[in-house]
């Protein structure tokens, strides 16, 4: 791939980062489905169902990312993204609601994990891979970009029904399979360029052989790299509130009087931390990562603790200070992983990091709202969520210091 190449392909990706990001309903989509007379605890299993669905699809749609091509992977999540909202939209009981999740986790699946390693493979391929960081850090802040958009159209609440909201998320959701026609399959390797010149027909009739070496070469590749193992866990765990946090938090501040329409709008001062986080970031060059995780995972814990309990002006801070801090550590630990991951399967292994995040929102997301309708407050289990996160920065910190004394 020459550097023209490759700025057209980074234009492309960046193209369809907007578009992924721009979820009209993303910020108000608990508060709708609260207002049609859905609980927390169901509002928290569907959300279960979709981290079930993710667990058990993540790591096989990374395989056929790896396998069949990630530009097709990419554009076929659009596909399943817009059916998805075509039955959110069109929603007659609680059945609805959970196969409109089922659909969404099959569509951030097949996205999880590919578009960073088309990415990295493509600057590998051109011999610029170092840019990696810097490549993030841009589209971080056009994802921020979509999604603060995406969040404004939350103020439409009072123009667009249930249903035109969903009907125009569908429509969104088509024009990132059009983005995703733009892209080419990187060929970072010889295997991936003999991959890339054969016709899809082909692969799939290979399918079965490929697919056992691929899983044999994963687990092989897994079972002699222990510290990436303990990378991946580390970031599941100061992932878990990620989508929790934006999730409780919409209810908690509508139950402490803000209106429905103005909550996409105050959500989206929550982003300002994405940019802060890529910023600071990009300006670190941390030799070991140990003291940098206990940081963040501090200020992580310290910010959901705020989003759980703080007025509206400090919850709204702790959003966005969650968003700085879990950004400051995405743009390194990603950038580590994909340093150590082959070619050939880094989709793969970028989905086995996702699923694990998936396997603690199992259990997570509805004990999360069952502890939020106990205590009449979706706060509580935002606190309960910080407790966690300040009990491992403590044990991280711990473990920093015992090693940098060896």
């Amino acid at each position: 791939m020459n550097a023209q190449s490759l700025r057209r392909q980074l234009r492309c990706s960046y193209t369809y980062s907007f578009v992924l990001t721009l979820n009209i309903t993303g910020a108000v989509w608990v508060a709708l489905l609260a207002v049609r007379g859905y609980s927390l605890w169901q509002i928290g299993a569907s959300e279960g169902v979709f981290h079930v669905v993710s667990l058990l699809a993540e790591v096989p749609s990374g395989m056929a990312a790896d396998l069949l091509g990630r530009r097709r992977a990419l554009a076929l999540s659009g596909v399943a993204a817009a059916v998805a909202a075509l039955l959110m939209a069109f929603e007659q009981n609680f059945l609805w609601v959970c196969a409109s999740m089922a659909l969404s986790a099959l569509a951030y699946n097949l996205v999880s994990g590919t578009q960073e390693a088309l990415v990295y493979d493509s600057l590998k391929e051109a011999g610029q891979s170092e840019r990696f960081l810097s490549v993030e850090t841009i589209t971080t802040q056009v994802e921020t970009a979509g999604a603060a958009l995406g969040k404004l159209a939350g103020a439409l609440t009072g123009v667009l029904g249930f249903t035109a909201f969903y009907l125009v998320d569908a429509g969104i959701s088509l024009l990132r399979t059009a983005a995703a026609m733009g892209l080419r399959e990187p060929a970072a390797t010889p295997e991936q360029q003999v991959r890339r010149a054969a016709p899809l027909r082909t692969l799939l009739a290979e399918l079965p052989a490929s697919l056992r070496t691929h899983v044999t070469e994963t687990v092989d590749f897994l079972r002699r790299s222990p510290r990436v193992v303990q990378y991946i866990f580390a970031g599941a765990l100061i992932d878990l509130p990620a989508f929790l946090t934006l999730m409780y938090l919409q209810q908690r501040l509508t139950d402490i009087g803000l209106p429905t329409a103005f909550l996409g709008v105050v959500l989206m001062l929550c982003e300002v931390g994405y940019p802060l986080g890529c910023w600071i970031g990009g300006r670190l060059r941390p030799r070991r990562l140990g003291w940098l995780y206990a940081v963040c995972t501090a200020g992580c814990g310290l910010c959901t603790l705020a989003m759980g309990a703080a007025p509206l002006a400090g919850a709204v801070a702790g959003g966005a200070g969650f968003a700085m801090f879990g950004t400051i550590w995405s743009l390194h630990a990603r950038k580590r992983l994909n340093d150590w991951f082959p070619s050939e399967r880094r989709a793969t292994l970028i989905s086995v990091d996702s699923m694990a995040s998936s396997l603690l929102m199992i259990p997570a997301s509805p004990l999360t709202g069952w502890i939020g309708d106990v205590a009449g407050s979706a706060g509580a289990g935002l606190m309960a969520l910080g407790a966690v996160l300040l009990a491992a920065a403590c044990m991280a910190a711990l473990r920093a210091l015992k090693n940098q004394n060896t």
